[in-house]
């Protein structure tokens, strides 16, 4: 698929998370379903610090002196990419403050964020064809990844979200009741 498509996508994608910001009261986009599950409001602020402190970061870094010259994927990177998303499988971070982010304060600087990303990524997308793909930065679980792959990697990641999405909308339901 080319960076167009995948643009088209994100923003597709990224789109629909701004609209259903308006469904939610704060006190449901920040209602926890348990006590070791995220809520809307940190499942939103993981996409939105994700993208921009790692997966950004990382094309950012594939654009300069800092890439690796070639590497490659490990096992689920290349199983991940042959099949264009995540596996239907629940991922458990560790419980660290720098891993688990926090509950966002109102729901309009989530919806800037996504604002934010949407624009970095039209930027961006115009950017990938000057960056070679043999620069490749080592994602932690994924193997080494080149910048398009990191633009796509961004995309399938919030469409990964979407099953989490889900799971906490049918909480809510539950409990509203």
């Amino acid at each position: 698929m080319d960076t167009k498509e995948i643009l088209k996508q994100f923003e597709q994608v990224a789109t629909y998370y701004i609209e259903e910001l308006s469904k939610y009261s704060l006190d449901e986009f920040t209602r926890k379903p348990s006590e070791d599950e995220w809520s809307l409001g940190q499942m939103y602020n993981h996409l939105i610090k994700g993208t921009h402190y790692l997966h950004l970061k990382a094309i950012e870094q594939c654009a300069n002196d800092t890439a690796s010259d070639g590497g490659k994927k490990t096992e689920i990177g290349e199983s991940i990419f042959k099949e264009g998303t995540f596996p239907s499988i629940r991922v458990k971070g560790p419980d660290t403050p720098d891993f688990t982010p926090p509950n966002p304060k109102g729901k309009e600087e989530v919806k800037e964020g996504l604002l934010q990303i949407i624009e970095k990524m039209r930027e961006t997308e115009r950017k990938l064809s000057d960056i070679p793909v043999s620069q490749k930065v080592q994602h932690r679980r994924m193997g080494y990844l080149n910048a398009e792959e990191y633009f796509q990697l961004i995309e399938m990641h919030f469409r990964h979200h979407l099953r989490q999405k889900e799971r906490i909308d049918q909480f809510l339901l539950k409990v509203s009741k």
